[in-house]
This record gives C-alpha cells, sequence and structure tokens, in this order.
C-alpha cells in the first residue's frame, strides 16, 4: 500500500509494475492523432521506455502532419516549418524528440540510450511544449485579438497591407 495515496501498487523485485502512472497529462490543445500515441507512450514508458520513445517520435511525424506538413521525411517537414517561421527553440525540441526517437527505432546510428524512464519523461514533456508554442499560443492571442473592436482590425489590417 503506498504511503501517499493509500492505494495498492506491485513491484517486482524493486521494479514498480502496477498501476501504470503516465508521466505527464497530454496538452489539451494537442491533435487527437497525437494524443493517442502520447497517451499510449505514457502508459508504456515505465515498462518500455524505449517502445514510448518510439510512439513519440511517431507523435512528432503525426504533429508536423497536423500542422500542415505532409513529406514522409519528418527532417524535411521540420525544415519546412522553420521556413514558416517555426521558433528556433521549438525547431530545437522537434529535433531532440526526432533524435531520439529515431535511436529508438533504428538502434545503432544515433548514440544515445533512450532504454530509461528519463529519457521517455523528457520527449513527452519537450512534445507539450512544443504543441504549446505550435498551437496553444497562437490560439490563444487569435482570441484575444478577435476580441478588438471592427474598426481597430480593420485599421490593424490597413497598416499591414
Amino acid at each position: 500500500t503506498c504511503y501517499n495515496c493509500q492505494r495498492k501498487s506491485i513491484f517486482i523485485n524493486n521494479q514498480y509494475v502496477y498501476p501504470d502512472i503516465v508521466a505527464e497529462e497530454a496538452n489539451s490543445d494537442m491533435p487527437e492523432s497525437v494524443k493517442q500515441l502520447y497517451n499510449e507512450a505514457g502508459l508504456i514508458y515505465n515498462k518500455s521506455p524505449r517502445a514510448a520513445c518510439a510512439l513519440l517520435r511517431l507523435a512528432i511525424d503525426r504533429l508536423c502532419n497536423e500542422l500542415g506538413e505532409t513529406d514522409r521525411d519528418i527532417n524535411k517537414n521540420i525544415g519546412a516549418l522553420v521556413k514558416k517561421g517555426l521558433p528556433e527553440t521549438v525547431q530545437k525540441a522537434l529535433d531532440v524528440v526526432r533524435v531520439v526517437g529515431n535511436k529508438a527505432v533504428h538502434p545503432g546510428q544515433i548514440a544515445f540510450d533512450v532504454d530509461d524512464k528519463a529519457t521517455a519523461t523528457m520527449l513527452m514533456r519537450l512534445l507539450n511544449i512544443i504543441v504549446e508554442r505550435m498551437i496553444t499560443e497562437p490560439k490563444e492571442i487569435e482570441s484575444l485579438y478577435q476580441v478588438l473592436p471592427e474598426s481597430v482590425k480593420e485599421s490593424i489590417e490597413k497598416r499591414d497591407k
């Protein structure tokens, strides 16, 4: 019995096995196709960090698709997003998830050890940061902009032509 929550938990040879713990909740603005992979990774990262990393890499691929990029090469999709104005910090986060996730998918190609929970947890955090910057923040800013009076928006549009 857990001293904190008073619920049952199971350890085998000092390895936690039950109940499943999700590392971090998905950002509520995460597209559903990405969220499904994220949540699956979150459920298995404790048992198979490598599989979780591979799923998170696939989630990044899907996120690029959701953001309008459709090339089969994830690296090209990230490059296209950079050309569209993707902030450098988000590009770096995408590349970290891509490169570390590739190690899980293609063993022996990149010198990262992806077989630990900390790596999977870091990738989940980065994916949430990427969604925050690429989806949540623009959505919130647009919502605030829409509150402006029409005359002010028209004035801004004239200025920007």
